[in-house]
C-alpha cells in the first residue's frame, strides 16, 4: 500500500481523488459541501487563474486557500495540457517554442509569455501545496519526431522549474515548503516514455505525473504507456494519473501503481444528469480490473419520473439520504440549479467511497 502524501496543509490518504476546482471552485458545490462529503484536497489550474482573475488578485486575498475558503491541500496544475489543447484547436491562439509558450487570449488579444520560471513563480503566488512543472504535452498518436521534441522540452523545462522552485524557497526563506511534481511525456513510444521518466527522476522531484492525453482512439486507457512510466520511476514516489477519472479506469491505473487522480468527469457528468452508483453487493467490496462494480444512472430518462427510491440504496450523500430519483428528475426537468448541486455531491461522494474501498 502506498504511503500517505504529506503536504504542508494536511496528509492525503492514498489513493486519493482530487476534484477539479479549475478556476478556484468546483462547479455546483461550495467548499463547505466538499468538506461535508469527505473531499480532502482539490486541483486548481494555474494557467486559467493567471487568465482570470489574475495571480495578484488571488495573492491579495491571502492566497488560493483563503480566496476559495479551502483549508486542505491544493495541487495546482501548470496548465500545460490546457495550453496545448487550445493551441491545437486554433493555431492562431499561440505557439509552443523551445524555451517558452506564447498564448494569445482570443477575446482580448492579450498575449501571455509562459516560461517554466513564470509558471513556478505563479504557483508560489497562489500559495499551492503541490506545484507542477510546465510540460510540453502531446497526443499519443502524434508522430515520433514530435514526441522526441516534446520529451526534450519537457525534461529541459522541468530542470528550469526545479531551479526556479529552489530559488523561490531560498528567496522566501520558507519553512513549510510545497511539494513539486514533474510530468512524464513520450506519447505511446516506450523508449521515450522510459527515457523521460528516468531523466526527470535524475533531476529529482517529490512526485510524477503521467502526461498527455491518457486515452486511445476508442476511449480505452493507455495501460501500456502508463505501466512503462510507473516501472521507470522510483517505486516510492507518488504517481499522479492526470485527467484519469472514469471509475473502471481508476481501478486499472491504481493497479499499475498510480495513487493520485484528478478529473472533471464526475462533476461534468453530474451537471448533465449522469450519476454513478455501485451495483448491488459492491458498495463494500474492493473492485478489481474487469469487475462490473458500478452503473450509470441517466436521470433524464423517463423511467425516473416515478422512481421514488434513492439513486443508490445505502449511499450517504445529501441527495440519497433526503431525496428520491423522481425528485432529482423533476429538478432537472424544470431547470432548478439545485439539481446540479445535488447530482455533483452524489457523484463526488461515490468517488470518496470508491477510493475508500481501494485503500482497503
Amino acid at each position: 500500500m502506498a504511503e500517505p502524501l504529506v503536504t504542508r496543509r494536511g496528509t492525503l490518504a492514498v489513493p486519493t481523488f482530487l476534484p477539479d476546482a479549475t478556476r478556484a471552485g468546483v462547479r455546483g458545490a461550495s467548499s463547505e459541501d466538499l468538506r461535508g462529503i469527505g473531499i480532502e484536497g482539490v486541483v486548481v489550474n494555474a494557467f486559467h487563474l493567471l487568465r482570470r482573475p489574475g495571480a495578484r488578485v488571488v495573492q491579495a486575498a491571502g492566497g488560493i486557500h483563503r480566496f476559495m475558503d479551502w483549508s486542505g491541500p491544493i495541487l495546482s496544475d501548470s496548465g500545460g495540457f490546457q495550453v496545448w489543447s487550445l493551441i491545437r484547436q486554433d493555431p492562431n491562439r499561440g505557439v509552443i517554442r523551445d524555451n517558452e509558450v506564447i498564448f494569445r487570449e482570443p477575446s482580448t488579444g492579450e498575449k501571455w509569455n509562459l516560461t517554466p520560471e513564470r509558471i513556478i513563480s505563479l504557483q508560489f503566488q497562489l500559495g499551492s501545496d503541490i506545484v507542477v512543472c510546465l510540460d510540453d504535452c502531446t497526443d499519443a498518436g502524434d508522430p515520433e519526431p514530435e514526441q522526441e521534441r516534446s520529451v526534450e522540452r519537457t525534461v529541459r523545462w522541468a530542470r528550469r522549474c526545479r531551479e526556479e522552485f529552489d530559488r523561490q524557497l531560498a528567496e522566501r526563506g520558507m519553512v513549510d515548503v510545497p511539494r513539486i511534481f514533474a510530468v512524464v511525456q513520450g506519447g505511446a513510444v516506450e523508449a521515450l516514455r522510459r527515457q523521460c521518466a528516468v531523466a526527470l527522476a535524475e533531476i529529482g522531484f517529490d512526485g510524477y505525473g503521467f502526461g498527455g492525453w491518457p486515452l486511445d482512439g476508442d476511449g480505452g486507457l493507455l495501460s501500456e504507456p502508463m505501466g512503462w512510466v510507473a516501472e521507470s520511476l522510483p517505486s516510492a514516489a507518488p504517481k499522479h494519473a492526470l485527467g484519469i477519472g472514469r471509475p473502471d479506469h481508476v481501478v486499472k491505473a491504481f493497479g499499475l501503481g498510480y495513487s493520485i487522480f484528478d478529473c472533471a468527469l464526475p462533476t461534468r457528468d453530474a451537471r448533465h444528469g449522469r450519476l454513478y452508483a455501485f451495483r448491488e453487493g459492491w458498495s463494500d467490496r474492493r473492485p478489481s480490473v474487469g469487475d462490473h462494480f458500478y452503473r450509470a444512472v441517466r436521470i433524464h430518462d423517463p423511467e425516473y419520473r416515478i422512481d421514488h427510491g434513492p439513486i443508490e440504496e445505502g449511499c450517504d450523500c445529501p441527495l440519497c439520504t433526503r431525496h428520491s430519483a423522481a425528485y432529482l428528475h423533476h429538478l432537472f426537468k424544470v431547470g432548478d440549479l439545485s439539481a446540479e448541486r445535488l447530482a455533483t455531491l452524489h457523484n463526488l461522494r461515490f468517488y470518496v467511497r470508491l477510493f475508500g474501498l481501494l485503500r482497503g
